[in-house]
């Protein structure tokens, strides 16, 4: 009992060695379905990125094993955290060593997701990437599926082949949109619309046989009828007034940029979603004001510019920020998600070990 105990313990602190696994697509106990633990896959970022390891624990976001190159080996999809946000590599496995392909050239919003889209029995990476920026709890934050494949020789951004999938995704952002639309129409409606007040009653106080406790001077008296059948005094007030419905910006503002975005790169307009952007642009809100210099920079319309330049002279520090980074981004042109490759030979993981 004791021999089996210390072995147990051992091997919990000890994970498997990830890199000296089976990642073979035919594996009897094939990672995609078994997949390793996260003291496993943490030891081995740990081999093959030693710099991560002096900068913090890395926190996984997403780890799955897929065949995406149909190599024999299957790939490693792993997400890891940096604050609050994740970032994406894909991780292969070769006679050599290991290729590390890194996706996030930007912040994620949600994990990534795996699919064959074309059901040609490829698959491909989705990864929800940020257009906007992070302003706490004031705002939400717009992002849009970028799509990346094996190419033959690298992993690249395939996003304009799959012009039907954010078609698709498009149709469903614009029902989501109408839905909470109305449903905001209604809850302002109702907030707004005069009505007679709504009564909340509950039985009056009494003790024994006595009468009942008198209500507060201009509260209203009701009568009720008890369980049984004997009339009770009930003491009623007025029901609290609709709630008014949430800011658009704790939402509904980035399903409307969201869908205005992929509105841009099907070719439906080149300037969708500008009025919603001027519309912000004027909020007095300081957080709509610097979500729209997001937006503007993505559009990147000369109209964009013009009102970016506008909000260079914004009073408030960060919006005066974000309109000159957005200058900057339009100057650049648009954005490429760029993938860095990186090699590591076997000899880099065995002196780590």
């Amino acid at each position: 009992m004791a021999i089996l105990m210390t072995f147990a313990l051992s091997a919990f602190a000890n994970p498997p060695n990830l890199a000296s696994m089976n990642w073979s697509a035919t594996a009897q106990r094939s990672l995609a379905a078994h997949k390793p633990s996260d003291d496993a896959i943490t030891d081995f970022l740990d081999s093959i990125y030693p710099d991560m390891k002096l900068l913090s624990q890395p926190e996984i976001c997403y780890a799955k094993f897929a065949n995406l190159r149909h190599s024999g080996n299957l790939s490693f999809v792993v997400s890891t955290a940096s604050r609050m946000f994740c970032y994406t590599s894909i991780i292969d496995k070769t006679e050599y060593g290991f290729e590390s392909y890194d996706l996030s050239d930007n912040e994620e919003l949600g994990e990534p997701e795996i699919r064959d889209l074309k059901s040609d029995g490829k698959f491909e990476v989705i990864i929800p990437m940020l257009f906007s920026g992070y302003y706490g709890a004031n705002h939400c934050m717009a992002s849009w599926p970028v799509i990346y494949a094996w190419t033959g020789s690298a992993y690249s951004d395939v996003s304009s082949q799959y012009k039907n999938y954010y078609e698709r995704q498009l149709a469903a952002l614009k029902k989501q949109i109408a839905v909470a639309g109305a449903k905001k129409e209604r809850a302002q409606a109702a907030a707004a619309a005069p009505a007679a007040p709504v009564w909340n009653c509950r039985p009056q106080a009494a003790s024994g046989g006595e009468s009942p406790v008198p209500a507060a001077p201009g509260t209203k008296i009701g009568t009720g009828v008890s369980f049984d059948g004997v009339g009770v005094a009930r003491i009623c007030s007025p029901a609290p007034p609709p709630a008014m419905p949430e800011p658009d910006r704790l939402g509904l503002d980035c399903d409307r940029a969201e869908a205005a975005k992929l509105e841009r790169f099907v070719g439906i307009s080149r300037d969708a979603g500008m009025s919603d952007a001027i519309k912000w642009a004027n909020s007095e809100d300081p957080h709509d004001r610097e979500f729209a210099a997001d937006v503007l920079a993505d559009i990147g319309t000369q109209q964009a510019v013009e009102y970016l330049k506008k909000l260079t002279h914004d009073p408030n520090r960060l919006v005066e920020m974000s309109a000159k980074s957005g200058l900057a981004q339009v100057k650049q042109g648009p954005v490429a998600h760029t993938v860095d490759e990186q090699a590591i030979p076997l000899s880099a993981l065995d002196a780590h070990r």
